[in-house]
Formats: structure tokens, C-alpha cells, sequence
């Protein structure tokens, strides 16, 4: 089974590439339960259908870059509260997804003695994710 490096992953949101990642956290598409047991239900068992899917959030972390166009991107989404298109690509062409969401969460981080300052977002998936 071929394996790739995340480094050179990138994820752009409303076209723009974000800079000065060091994480892109995992998309968990969850779905709700139906309970569809019965009184005629067989074998003391529950029975459950598939209800609405939910395709979860996504969260990034980095360095922060007053002048990085992405993290602009990402500051002005979480104050127009607008859902934009987002991307992420693998690299070595191994596939990516593409989904739209909105900033749910911008965050700027702490700045300690021995630190760099870093920011952090949390996007909300809004819709299907495809796998690309």
C-alpha cells in the first residue's frame, strides 16, 4: 500500500491558499441513528436505519501571517459568516476533498517567551465532502 507524506499538503478556502500551516485536522462525517425496532422485532435485537449525515468540522493550526492572503480569507469568512468553497490537496497527486464550509472559529494565539505566535481556525462543514 503506497504511502504519503502530509508535508506539502495545502488547503485553499474562497481561492485562497492558506499559509504557514503546521495542521490540518481529519474530516469525520458522522450520521444520526433511527431507532426502527418494533414490537414484532425479532431476536431481542434494536433496529436501526441511517438518518441525516452531518460531515463534521475541519480544524487548522499554524503560525500566524498578518500578510498571508489565506488567513485574510479565513478572518474575513468567520466575519461575514458566508459559506465558501475549500480544498485540500494531497501531495504527489494523491487525491484531496473538496467541500464548502464556513470559519466557525478564528483564533490568534498565545505569544510566549520561546514561542511563535500562532492562530487557529475550525471550519464547518456545510453539505457533501467529495473525494478527489
Amino acid at each position: 500500500m503506497a504511502k504519503t507524506r502530509a508535508l506539502g499538503t495545502t488547503i485553499t478556502f474562497n481561492s485562497q491558499t492558506i499559509g504557514a500551516l503546521t495542521s490540518i485536522g481529519e474530516i469525520t462525517p458522522d450520521s444520526e441513528e433511527l431507532d426502527a425496532t418494533t414490537l414484532d422485532s425479532t431476536g431481542g435485537y434494536r433496529e436501526f436505519l441511517q438518518g441525516f449525515k452531518d460531515s463534521g468540522e475541519v480544524t487548522l493550526s499554524g503560525y500566524y501571517d498578518k500578510a498571508d492572503l489565506g488567513q485574510q480569507a479565513l478572518i474575513a469568512g468567520y466575519g461575514t459568516g458566508d459559506v465558501d468553497a475549500v480544498a485540500i490537496i494531497f501531495p504527489n497527486s494523491a487525491g484531496g476533498a473538496t467541500f464548502n464550509a464556513y470559519v466557525k472559529s478564528f483564533t490568534l494565539g498565545a505569544a510566549d517567551v520561546d514561542g511563535i505566535v500562532g492562530f487557529g481556525a475550525t471550519l464547518r462543514i456545510s453539505g457533501a465532502v467529495t473525494a478527489t
